[in-house]
C-alpha cells in the first residue's frame, strides 16, 4: 500500500524520469523519431542528433530538473521556504556555466539580472516558458494538506525568475494539481472525478483564456481522445498552457495504465516536435504524487542519474513537511 512518502518520492522520481528520458526527442518530429529509434522511445536512449540534449548522456536530467532540485535542498536545509536561501543557490549555479545542460534562457537572464540585485521586471523580462513553473511540484508537495497554501507558495517560487500571467496561472494550477493528488480527494478511476479536479483547478485561474484551456481538457477527457488529437487541439509547444493543460490531459487519459501515460508523456513530440522533457517532467510528477514511486518499473529508476539522491531530498521534505503539520 502506498503512504504519503511513496508519494513525495514518487513525484520527484516521476519528474526526473521524465526529464531525462523525455529529453532525448526534445523538438524532434515523429517521422525523424520513428526513423532514429524504429519506434517510441520507452527507455533511456542516446538523444536524437537533432535534440538541443544531443551530447548528454541518457541517464541525465536536463537543466527542467535542477531548480526544482535547488528549491529541494533550500527547503530541506532552511525547514522552510526561505526564498533569499533559494536566490542564493540558484545564482550559485547559474555562475557555474560548465555545469549546465542547455537553460532556460529566460531563466539565465534573471539571474544575472537579481545577481546584481536588480528586478527583472525593469528590465522587461517577461515569459511565459513552462520551465518557470516546474518547481511548484515542491511547493505541491510541500503544502499537500492545504492547496490553497500550495497556490501561494508555488507563485512566489516561480515569479521570482518567470513573470507573466501564464506563469501565475500554471503556477497556481500546478501546485494545487499536485497537493490534490498527493491528498487524494479526487477519486481518479471514474470520469466524474477527473472532470471535477479539472473544476476546481479552474478556480485557482485568473485569466480567461486559460480556463478555457483548462475546459477543454475536460471535452477531451470526456471523449476519450487520443493524444494527437490533443497535441492538435491544446498544443505541445513550451507555452505553459500548452505544455502543463496537455501534461493533465495525458494523465487523466491514463488512469488505468499509469505507465502509458507516461510514455505519452515523453513521446508528446506529435509531427511538428515539442517540449518533450518539460512534459515528460509534468506527466512524471503527476503520476508519482497520485500513484507513489511504486508505479515505476525498478529498473528505471536505478539507472536514472542522482536517483538515491531525489530519493533522500523527497524523504527529508517529507518528514519536514508533516513535522511542521503536527506543529499546527
Amino acid at each position: 500500500m502506498k503512504t504519503l512518502q511513496d508519494k513525495f518520492v514518487g513525484a520527484i522520481l516521476g519528474g526526473a524520469l521524465g526529464d531525462a528520458i523525455g529529453k532525448c526527442v526534445e523538438e524532434v518530429v515523429e517521422d525523424q523519431v520513428y526513423e532514429f529509434y524504429g519506434g517510441r522511445v520507452e527507455g533511456f536512449v542516446e538523444p536524437h542528433p537533432s535534440s538541443p540534449a544531443c551530447g548528454q548522456l541518457p541517464e541525465e536530467t536536463s537543466d527542467e530538473t535542477t531548480p526544482v532540485r535547488i528549491l529541494m535542498e533550500s527547503l530541506t536545509e532552511k525547514k522552510g521556504l526561505d526564498i533569499m536561501d533559494y536566490l542564493e543557490r540558484l545564482v550559485d549555479w547559474y555562475r557555474k556555466e560548465a555545469v549546465h545542460r542547455y537553460p532556460d534562457p529566460i531563466l539565465l537572464a534573471s539571474l544575472e539580472v537579481l545577481s546584481r540585485g536588480k528586478n527583472p521586471s525593469s528590465y522587461g523580462l517577461v515569459s511565459s516558458s513552462v520551465e518557470g513553473i516546474l518547481r511548484s511540484v515542491v511547493m505541491g508537495l510541500f503544502h499537500y494538506y492545504n492547496p490553497d497554501l500550495a497556490v501561494e507558495g508555488s507563485k512566489v517560487v516561480s515569479l521570482l525568475t518567470h513573470r507573466s500571467e501564464a506563469i501565475l496561472d500554471g503556477a497556481s494550477v500546478l501546485g494545487a494539481c499536485i497537493a490534490y493528488l498527493v491528498s487524494e480527494e479526487f477519486d481518479l478511476r471514474f470520469l466524474e472525478e477527473r472532470i471535477a479536479l479539472i473544476n476546481t483547478l479552474k478556480r485557482y485561474v485568473s485569466k480567461g483564456t486559460h480556463k478555457k484551456v483548462l475546459e477543454e481538457v475536460q471535452r477531451l477527457v470526456h471523449e476519450g481522445a487520443d493524444l494527437d488529437t490533443a497535441i492538435y487541439r491544446i498544443g505541445n509547444g513550451s507555452f505553459v498552457f500548452e505544455a502543463l493543460p496537455l501534461s493533465l490531459f495525458i494523465f487523466l487519459s491514463n488512469i488505468e495504465n499509469p505507465m502509458e501515460g507516461f510514455w505519452w508523456g515523453v513521446n508528446s513530440y506529435g509531427s511538428f516536435g515539442g517540449d518533450t522533457d518539460s512534459i515528460g517532467f509534468l506527466v512524471g510528477s503527476m503520476i508519482g504524487a497520485y500513484f507513489g514511486v511504486e508505479v515505476f518499473p525498478r529498473h528505471l529508476i536505478e539507472k536514472l542519474e542522482n536517483a538515491s539522491y531525489y530519493e533522500d531530498l523527497a524523504k527529508r521534505l517529507y518528514d519536514i513537511t508533516e513535522k511542521m503539520i503536527i506543529r499546527r
